[in-house]
């Protein structure tokens, strides 16, 4: 048996793959080199005016799983390639709302994409399709706080997002 998920379930491979051609295709399903699967593309969720967002998707190799450690996100992780979470935050007065850093590297940042209570592995795991819309609904919140359209507190507290 393998280690890596998209080898041991071909079907749950396949429909990541539908809704990812589906929803978003223009991102490229690539692979690291330990064997992790990911996505990689640009989207620009607030249109004329916001940011483009040049995003990485990643699964861990056994996806979908959660572990009591790490559930925000289960087993997929948004990274924002440009901008740089870690290196905003470093500019920013306060601290940057439902981001977390990689555990071996403080300079990469990832977004949250599922909130423990909704993640049950087996029963309702997140996909990358649907990470990456919630990913997109972080980002136009993110930029209507940095615009000033929104305070800090309703971002804060996810009156925005969830």
């Amino acid at each position: 048996m393998s280690i890596y998920w998209y080898e041991n379930d071909k079907e749950l491979f396949a429909n990541e793959v539908r809704m990812m051609q589906k929803f978003y295709p223009s991102f490229k399903l690539m692979k690291m080199p330990d064997g992790r699967l990911y996505w990689r593309g640009k989207v620009n969720p607030t249109g004329e005016g916001g940011g483009v967002w040049d995003l990485m998707v990643i699964y861990d190799n056994n996806h979908p799983y959660t572990d009591g450690e790490k559930t925000y996100g289960g087993s997929i992780d948004v990274y924002p390639v440009s901008p740089n979470l870690a290196q905003l935050q470093k500019q920013l007065d306060v601290p940057i709302p439902h981001i977390y850093y990689n555990k071996w590297n403080r300079e990469e940042a990832y977004i949250c994409t599922v909130r423990p209570n909704e993640f049950k592995a087996g029963a309702r795991s997140s996909s990358a399709a649907s990470c990456l819309s919630w990913a997109c609904k972080w980002i136009v919140v993110f930029e209507l706080w940095l615009n000033g359209d929104i305070p800090f507190e309703d971002f804060d507290t996810n009156k925005h997002i969830f």
